[in-house]
């Protein structure tokens, strides 16, 4: 009932994560209506309805459902959604020079009735042709899970090991027969002079095929299957249920994971927390860090004067609008009915207020005309970069002259640009307002572009998540190189990943922090040879992402891509392990498209890079906790098979019968990898070499550890074996004695194996004892095999042709050659092994 049980577990555990094995086929089908133009007549239609030559009306908030071409409408801005990178310069116009639509962006800015007609739609889709493309170009190479190493390890054992062993045993056990020294269960000689005395059914022969079947059957490890099963089945939903962050995915990602070298991930959402912040403010040449300071120093005019502006020129369109609106609540109290207090004038040609667009590729600024109530003065408000509204000033405020302006000549734009390139070397937005009255020009307002008084700068910001470096420097102990997509400047980018830890000191050398052309021009030589020293690619494209992924795999990498935009979905499509990100982040963008959470094999439900590496550190966990269990299992798998060899070669009897064998492999192993996987992740940085994609699952290091076991426990059994007449007190051994041996035999080497659980509990560290109170589980499931083996062995299978009841004595010594396990296992990992695994000069690996 027990292994019915077990087999039940691991029955339901295959069976519930097959549905996610197809993760990246579900498909979403999306029943929202969107208003088009057909023959003239206005209707609403299902995006999936939508068809080449419609005319689809566009309003702010919708996401363009299909490909297509700008037909009419003003200042209409596109964000692609949860593109991450969400600076003000990354929202291009579109108009009649930019035309271009692509499905899944999303409208954040129009008027005047926005449309567009549509060009392509499904598989010819901008996104649908790339991944097309892409699935036609890939290789066919797929990375091997550790159940396939395991079965490739039982095939070659079987093929090298098993059947040569088992017939050289059925070769050396033959002459015992053929010379006599056999005899029936009467006590008769089996073969005398040539005659066979006996029925060939009951002679010894079919005794020795019974062995060397038996043999073949031992060797291969076939539980290992299972136990690996069991052990990824458990984990994965112990890391599911403890992290409250991860979503349903594939068992065999939760593998792979475990075993990745490198790491290469987005930054905005991911590294930084995708809300733009003001971090530097600087009403003149000072800069003011807080609120109090501030007030108390400005003029009421000038503050006034800023508050107008802001409250003009900027709206909540954009992210860089929403973290200044956010700065000015919270620091200059701004009293957003200032519209209400002045009229916003018109020109003769727009039917709307006088807005440049601030993403213009020509101006990247915005200026505003308007008309005070309360004096019916007209007044100029700009906003846009830096460098650009400089231009435009001749005079500057200044919070230390009491309100009055202050020439602005060459030598305080110096000043005033050294404190931009300051801003924007530590990766900071930079943006500038400025003012001025405006007279009549020929009976008009005009909109004033020169001779501005400067208000303020502000540097804006998406800051870097909380605890970003110990969160990278975990992955950089436990062997993963970290690297860093973006599609900033490069001087911003380098500043982020030294903010995050991902570019330290000792990689200022070239070749670390490069641009997403430059890796591009490289040959195919040249980008093997230095994309390990890569840890930053800044103005990085869709395709330079993916080259990069492809080289790293090339070089027998197994990379991860953490990403959330459809910016990343090429690379993560490549990725042998692809991340992305499952909730909503501030300001209504998405920290994951849903297409790149469709095509990922594990989703985060929070977009943190210390969720990353969270996962990362379950999923060592969870490889290293198979490789505990395989070692494990070969431990007793190679003892039994060299005692059943040598005692049959040496002694013509097995004292492990094929029944003790059945007992081992059924619930001894199965209970083993149960508690073998309970183990948890530790608090301790996880440091340890990468695996690599061609490392061989068995470690030198498992190798040693099983060796020394194997050692000790075949002299145990010979010991025993040999011994027998003076460890029971007998002169000679009758069929009872022989089954008492075999039965003290049994009990101490299934003993060996229980103690030997503990020193599989870690690999190389001495003191296995470490943590062992707080893995329950593992006591409970080690209490679980003493006991049925003493109640179950011991009061239902006692008096038969198999076991024997043991003393109180002689449990003692099985117990206390258990117990020896212990300290063979500490001494044995003070031997050093080669770097090379071993393994691969026996063949058994590639």
């Amino acid at each position: 009932m027990l292994a019915a049980f077990i087999l039940f577990v691991a029955a339901y555990g295959i069976g519930s994560c097959m549905p996610s094995s197809a993760h990246k086929s579900k498909t979403i089908i999306s029943l929202d209506e969107i208003e088009v133009l057909r023959g003239g007549k206005s209707k609403k239609v299902s995006k999936s309805e939508i068809v080449v030559g419609d005319v689809v009306c566009l309003k702010i908030g919708d996401k363009v459902p299909a490909d297509g071409l700008f037909l009419r409408g003003n200042n209409l801005l596109l964000l692609e959604e949860g593109d991450g990178e969400i600076s003000d310069s990354d929202v291009p116009e579109v108009n009649a020079m930019n035309p271009f639509l692509f499905s899944g962006s999303q409208v954040v800015d129009g008027y005047g009735g926005c449309q567009m007609m549509v060009t392509s739609v499904g598989m010819k889709a901008k996104w649908c042709e790339m991944m097309r493309q892409h699935s036609c170009g890939s290789s066919d190479e797929e990375i091997v899970t550790v159940e396939d190493q395991v079965y490739e390890l039982t095939c070659s054992i079987r093929k090298k090991v098993g059947v040569p062993i088992a017939l050289l045993g059925f070769i050396a056990l033959l002459p015992r027969y053929f010379t006599g020294n056999t005899k029936s269960s009467e006590g008769n000689q089996e073969f005398v002079d040539g005659d066979i005395r006996v029925d060939v059914w009951a002679s010894s022969l079919l005794e020795f095929i019974g062995t060397a079947f038996t043999t073949v059957v031992v060797v291969i490890p076939e539980s290992l299957r299972l136990g690996v099963a069991l052990t990824t089945f458990y984990s994965k939903k112990r890391m599911m249920t403890d992290m409250e962050m991860l979503s349903d995915t594939s068992v065999s990602c939760c593998e792979t994971m475990g075993s990745v070298t490198t790491i290469c991930t987005s930054k905005t959402g991911i590294l930084t927390m995708n809300q733009m912040e003001v971090k530097e403010f600087y009403p003149g040449e000072h800069s003011v860090l807080e609120k109090e300071a501030y007030s108390i120093n400005a003029s009421t005019h000038v503050k006034n004067l800023l508050k107008e502006g802001i409250a003009l020129t900027t709206s909540p369109s954009t992210p860089t609008d929403k973290a200044i609106l956010s700065w000015t609540v919270r620091v200059l109290d701004i009293d957003m009915e200032v519209k209400s207090r002045c009229t916003v004038l018109r020109r003769d040609h727009r039917d709307d207020e006088a807005v440049l667009n601030l993403n213009s590729q020509k101006k990247k600024r915005s200026g505003v005309l308007m008309k005070r109530e309360v004096d019916n003065t007209v007044h100029v408000h700009w906003k846009g970069e830096a460098e650009a509204i400089l231009e435009m000033c001749s005079s500057y405020y200044d919070i230390s002259n009491s309100g009055n302006p202050i020439d602005l000549d060459d030598e305080q734009k110096v000043k005033f640009r050294r404190i931009v390139q300051h801003m924007t070397e530590r990766s900071l937005q930079c943006i500038a307002f400025a003012h001025n009255q405006v007279e009549l020009v020929d009976g008009r307002h005009p909109l004033k572009e020169d001779g501005l008084i400067l208000l303020g700068l502000v540097g804006i910001k998406d800051p870097c998540r909380p605890k970003m470096k110990e969160a990278v420097k975990d992955c950089q102990n436990a062997g993963v190189d970290v690297k860093m997509f973006t599609s900033d400047n490069i001087s911003s980018a380098e500043d982020i990943a030294r903010e995050c830890g991902i570019l330290l000191d000792i990689h200022d050398q070239e070749g670390a922090v490069i641009t997403g052309e430059a890796f591009r021009r490289y040959s195919e030589n040249e980008r093997m040879e230095k994309v390990d020293k890569i840890r930053v690619m800044a103005n990085s494209s869709p395709d330079d992402k993916l080259l990069m992924v492809k080289t790293l795999k090339k070089k027998d990498a197994i990379v991860a891509v953490s990403g959330n935009s459809t910016n990343d979905v090429l690379a993560l499509l490549e990725a042998d392990v692809g991340i992305s990100m499952g909730i909503k982040a501030s300001m209504g963008i998405k920290a994951g498209t849903d297409v790149a959470k469709k095509v990922s094999d594990i989703v985060i439900l929070d977009d943190d890079f210390a969720s990353v590496a969270r996962v990362l550190k379950s999923s060592i966990c969870i490889y290293n906790n198979m490789q505990k269990f395989i070692q494990f299992e070969l431990t007793l798998n190679l003892a039994a098979l060299a005692i059943i060899f040598i005692s049959a070669a040496c002694a013509g009897e097995i004292p492990l019968t094929s029944g003790y064998v059945l007992w081992l492999n059924l619930i001894v192993n199965t209970l083993a990898s149960l508690a073998l996987a309970t183990e948890r992740p530790t608090e301790e940085p996880i440091k340890r070499q990468p695996v690599g994609r061609k490392e061989p699952l068995i470690s030198n290091i498992m190798l040693r550890n099983l060796l020394a076991q194997v050692l000790y426990q075949i002299v145990v059994v010979f010991t025993l074996m040999f011994k027998a007449k003076s460890i029971l007190g007998v002169e000679t051994m009758t069929a009872n004695s022989i089954w008492k041996r075999n039965t003290l035999i049994f009990h101490a080497f299934l003993l060996c194996q229980v103690f030997n659980e503990f020193n599989a509990r870690n690999l190389e560290k001495k003191n296995v004892f470490k943590g062992l109170l707080r893995d329950r589980l593992f006591l409970v499931f080690i209490a679980i095999t003493i006991s049925v083996e003493v109640m179950f062995l011991e009061l239902l299978l006692n008096q038969n042709d198999y076991f024997e009841r043991l003393e109180l004595w002689q449990w003692g010594i099985c117990f206390g050659i258990g117990f020896v396990s212990w300290p063979i296992g500490c001494v044995a990992k003070c031997i050093p092994v080669p770097e090379k695994p071993v393994l691969c000069y026996l063949g058994l690996v590639n």
